[in-house]
């Protein structure tokens, strides 16, 4: 890559990180609405008081009643919770280390991907990783967590992948500077296995990294999305939008 095509590269990038995320922070006003309903069923059903709305633990059967992941659940014929366990929180630490985490990986997604690669990045890793807490024996799981670590395993991938054409500082930026914080975190899954669901955030993490080589960016020539494969990214969100939205209509 000569001088002149890594600057072009990085001021794309550096011009999608600037302009607003609006999937992003979307994605985030879903997570907070979805808090707040949480919240209000805990005190509607005198589960808990308003300090609890605001500062404690949302309680099992509410998780349950607004989709959480559980094994009983899916063995009674309801997958749609491996999607709709993404968008529920235990807690407001829960929600703020999520949301903010959100923030920094899904700029950064934009950038590259663009707002609807982005979100079926996410939709995708979170299904992975609600598949792999199942099978790894969880009996409830909520959180975005999986999907974040797809988002950050798509990152790596695209670095690793692109490597020989992208700029040194995008290529340490996906590389180096990323790699570390995902060792990090699952790292620290490890003493704190039973709070945080490991399993969940290796599904994640090996779906992004899968899914990554085959999404069309917005950095390196020749690799614009074309119209049909938009089409194709956004009847796929559509579909696992509809699957998760009708299964939180359906009796239980």
């Amino acid at each position: 890559m000569t001088e002149r095509d890594s600057q072009r590269v990085c001021r794309r990038f550096q011009t999608g990180v600037e302009f607003v995320p609006y999937v992003t922070w979307a994605v985030l006003s879903v997570l907070i609405l979805a808090h707040i309903g949480t919240g209000l069923w805990d005190v509607g059903h005198n589960r808990t008081g308003w300090f609890g709305f605001c500062f404690g633990e949302r309680s099992s059967p509410t998780l349950i009643a607004f989709g959480a992941r559980t094994r009983w659940a899916l063995q009674r014929d309801q997958p749609w919770r491996l999607l709709s366990y993404g968008m529920l929180h235990a807690h407001l630490a829960h929600l703020a280390m999520n949301g903010l985490a959100l923030v920094g990986l899904g700029r950064i997604m934009e950038s590259v991907f663009g707002g609807r690669r982005l979100l079926l990045t996410l939709l995708l890793t979170t299904l992975a990783g609600g598949a792999a807490s199942q099978a790894g024996g969880a009996a409830l799981s909520v959180g975005v967590s999986g999907g974040l670590f797809g988002l950050m395993g798509a990152l790596m991938s695209y670095g690793l992948w692109h490597r020989s054409r992208l700029p040194t500082p995008l290529r340490e930026l996906f590389g180096r500077r990323l790699a570390p914080w995902v060792a990090l975190n699952l790292a620290l899954g490890i003493p704190l296995a039973g709070v945080v669901d490991n399993t969940a955030h290796l599904g994640g993490l090996v779906a992004g990294v899968a899914l990554a080589p085959t999404l069309a960016d917005h950095l390196l020539d020749n690799r614009r999305p074309s119209e049909g494969m938009d089409r194709v990214v956004l009847g796929m969100n559509a579909a696992l939008v509809g699957w998760v939205v009708l299964g939180l209509g359906l009796p239980r």
